[in-house]
């Protein structure tokens, strides 16, 4: 297998064109940023420009790259000046837009290559692909696509919450069809789709996907960019929050977890964007810590300063977070709605979503039996080993080959 892998933004820090690369199985990667000089100059400035310097991964050999650098920083730049000031309408026109403007970028280059369906396959995600998708079907080449997220139940869900929480939601809405229209265009195309969770697996089969067509591959973590130690349970409790503030993971959970506990020696650190109304957050119990949006590079940091993981996610296609809170060392408290990590009671607890006092009861309990969140941690750390990236590819590689097989034999 070859694999030709196009990719809009960081995403896990490139981690599938690296873990392909890791395998000898990478021959292209398509970025639309590819920041290949003055990433030492960036990384002292804004938020933004130590962004775009984590465009890059040094182990992934630039002569494979191909990049857009210019139209594409542009276009970021905008959607940077713009970001949590979009209603669900313009987000997914904007989704659309972009995803067309790079599919449109990546087809025309394959375009001037030559292609062997024997040996070569593509890797793309959703609402990018589909233009790379219809020319490479025309050519014979074997397509997988990854569908990050459970679609239209996963806006469900969002509007079912704004409904139970009015005055959240920082801009109510539906995604306008066209955004739906072209994800349900790039699953009929392509050869195979790709989730990371059973949870996203029954969303999409809900959706038309038929289950032949689905392969359930989990995220991984590249363990070369972790300092691993278990976490000293000692002092207060500090529970962390890593990622959007927003109502599909339970931020509203998480507040009224943390008001039941204001008597306890516990400290919830809220990292990431906020989502939600300013009005709310400012009636968040004093318990909470607001930390606002975290850039990679101080994501380590921000790990070591706690003691325990919280995600009371509603509808998650994986929560990579809860890897990268494990490969720290740290134990996780979340919901069966996303990737399957945490066993209840080894690495973590596992809690049913929207469920306030379950989760209040979760982490009354960790911050009472300091010995358990130690174990916890030693075993999260373990857990986490085994989510490696070259583990990653190979389960790719090996769930695609049989249809693989069958698509060139019926190419002959």
């Amino acid at each position: 297998m070859r694999w030709i892998v196009a990719q809009e933004g960081s995403r896990q820090s490139y981690a599938v064109p690296l873990a392909f690369h890791r395998l000898g199985l990478m021959r292209l990667f398509y970025a639309d940023i590819w920041c290949r000089s003055g990433r030492s100059l960036l990384r002292h400035g804004t938020s933004g420009t130590r962004a775009l310097a984590g465009r890059f991964r040094s182990e992934i050999p630039s002569d494979r790259v191909i990049s857009f650098n210019q139209s594409a920083v542009v276009a970021k730049t905008f959607q940077h000046i713009r970001r949590g000031r979009q209603s669900p309408t313009e987000l997914g026109e904007s989704h659309c837009r972009f995803g067309r403007w790079f599919a449109q970028r990546v087809s025309r280059h394959l375009q001037t290559i030559e292609l062997d369906p024997e040996r070569d396959l593509f890797f793309g995600f959703d609402t990018n692909s589909l233009e790379v998708l219809e020319m490479l079907k025309q050519r014979g080449v074997f397509t997988v696509l990854d569908q990050v997220d459970a679609g239209q139940v996963h806006e469900e869900i969002v509007l079912e919450e704004t409904e139970r929480w009015p005055g959240w939601q920082k801009f109510p809405g539906r995604m306008p069809q066209s955004y739906w229209d072209r994800r349900q265009a790039e699953w009929a195309v392509a050869d195979l789709v790709l989730v990371n969770s059973e949870w996203s697996k029954q969303a999409i089969m809900r959706q038309g996907v038929p289950p032949e067509k689905i392969i359930v591959v989990p995220l991984a973590l590249d363990p070369h960019i972790h300092q691993p130690s278990p976490v000293n349970a000692e002092g207060t409790l500090k529970v962390l929050w890593l990622g959007n503030v927003i109502l599909s993971k339970g931020i509203q959970y998480l507040v009224e977890a943390a008001r039941l506990l204001e008597a306890e020696n516990i400290q919830f650190l809220l990292a990431g964007p906020l989502g939600i109304e300013e009005k709310i957050v400012r009636t968040f119990p004093a318990n909470i810590q607001v930390l606002g949006r975290i850039t990679r590079d101080r994501l380590g940091e921000v790990y070591r300063d706690a003691h325990v993981f919280v995600l009371p996610t509603i509808s998650d296609g994986f929560a990579v977070t809860q890897l990268e809170a494990m490969a720290h060392g740290l134990p996780v408290v979340i919901t069966p709605n996303c990737g399957r990590v945490v066993t209840d009671g080894v690495e973590g607890l596992v809690v049913p979503a929207r469920d306030s006092q379950a989760l209040a009861d979760a982490l009354s309990r960790l911050n009472a039996d300091r010995p358990l969140v130690a174990e916890m941690s030693r075993q999260a750390l373990k857990t986490a080993h085994a989510y490696d990236l070259p583990s990653n590819a190979r389960m790719i590689c090996d769930l695609t080959l049989p249809h693989h097989v069958r698509h060139v034999e019926n190419l002959k």
